[in-house]
């Protein structure tokens, strides 16, 4: 019965494809962050594999149909797509999917996935099932490119292949600017997810509660040492921003900025203090030399203790520019601190705390390499 409901919601809702899919010797499995590929690969010389019900190709549902009869899988339908562009390479930035482990696994084809974010044991995380994926044998990847070790040892717990550290493969894309004009910049973590539990114990009402007490804390901050705040949001949504507003009300010393991802790292590399929880901005911005205040306030019982700054890695609750403690005199002296720091004493701090959680690697210049023996292969 889904298998049918799957292919009933295919014909109804799907947008199709006419045309023969293009031969490449590159694939991109799904369309997240294409325009990232882009920038090394001439998009003429990749071909895009939809995925997430967005795009189907005609030809290629036709011919999964006469192989495979009307129950067919999605796993069918991507291997017959594969099968019929014959790539040297498939890549995907959806690590965090695992029907990308799935597919492809013929014709000596190599696979790439990229680490597009920071992940946890958490439900949203592919690590959330590792003792289910543990069973299945078909999963491979010939390169998981990871932010650090620790993640790719998870990833090897139930991936067959071997990963390769680049870290972020996103913030590694842009130059680091070194202009200041910025403040003081608060990562915003909203959803709009009013029912969702991120482990069983902590709802999202929750989380977004402990986020709103950390924000009332640094604007606090900022407005005893009269500098202004300007928020940075998670989506181009007014909702997100209404939800600012509801909370610190609507004042001129402090604004929102609405997401950019194209501008994310260069408003990070502008701000003189950047404030996050657990986000994965925060920890590109620190891999940036940005001065990063970290409040690791979601570890909150064995449930969440992945979503602990640094997982997998293992940290005090306390540190130079990190702190468990929600309250307003443990977030004053820890901004008050950094706004102080010279960045001499910042990157000698960041250096040692920070180099083995993620490095930055300008212009990807190890994926490059990687792409280049490939296909040279």
């Amino acid at each position: 019965m889904s298998n049918f409901l799957r292919i009933l919601k295919i014909i109804i809702f799907a947008d199709y494809s006419f045309k023969f899919p293009k031969k490449n010797k590159i694939v991109l499995w799904d369309d997240n962050l294409k325009e990232f590929l882009e920038t090394y690969v001439n998009k003429k010389k990749f071909t895009l594999l939809y995925s997430r019900g967005k795009k189907y190709n005609l030809f290629i549902l036709f011919k999964t149909f006469i192989k495979k009869g009307i129950f067919f899988s999605g796993v069918d339908y991507f291997d017959t797509f594969l099968s019929y562009v014959d790539p040297k390479i498939l890549i995907t930035f959806s690590d965090n999917y695992e029907t990308f482990y799935k597919i492809g696994n013929f014709n000596k084809i190599k696979k790439i996935s990229i680490q597009n974010a920071y992940r946890t044991n958490t439900r949203e995380d592919i690590f959330f099932l590792k003792e289910k994926l543990k069973k299945d044998r078909n999963l491979k990847a010939d390169y998981i490119l990871t932010f650090n070790n620790k993640v790719g040892q998870k990833y090897l717990e139930f991936v067959k292949g071997r990963y390769k550290v680049i870290g972020s493969f996103r913030s590694n894309r842009f130059r680091v600017k070194k202009k200041k004009k910025i403040d003081i910049l608060f990562i915003s973590q909203w959803r709009e997810h009013e029912n969702y539990f991120v482990t069983p114990t902590l709802s999202f009402q929750k989380w977004l509660s402990i986020h709103s007490k950390v924000l009332r804390n640094v604007y606090n901050f900022a407005k005893s040492q009269n500098i202004h705040l300007k928020i940075y949001g998670k989506y181009k949504d007014e909702r997100e921003k209404k939800f600012f507003q509801d909370i610190l009300g609507s004042k001129k010393d402090w604004s929102f900025i609405y997401n950019d991802r194209m501008k994310s790292y260069h408003i990070c590399d502008m701000s003189k203090l950047v404030v996050s929880s657990v986000s994965t901005l925060g920890y590109e911005a620190i891999s940036r030399s940005s001065k990063v205040a970290i409040f690791n306030v979601f570890n909150l019982d064995k449930h969440s203790k992945s979503k602990n700054f640094c997982w997998p890695f293992k940290i005090k609750k306390e540190g130079p520019f990190w702190t468990s403690n929600l309250s307003q005199s443990s977030c004053n002296r820890l901004l008050k601190k950094l706004h102080e720091l010279d960045m001499k004493s910042w990157k000698k701090i960041r250096n040692k705390n920070f180099n083995k959680i993620l490095k930055y690697d300008q212009d990807n210049t190890k994926f490059k390499k990687i792409i280049k023996g490939l296909l040279k292969n």
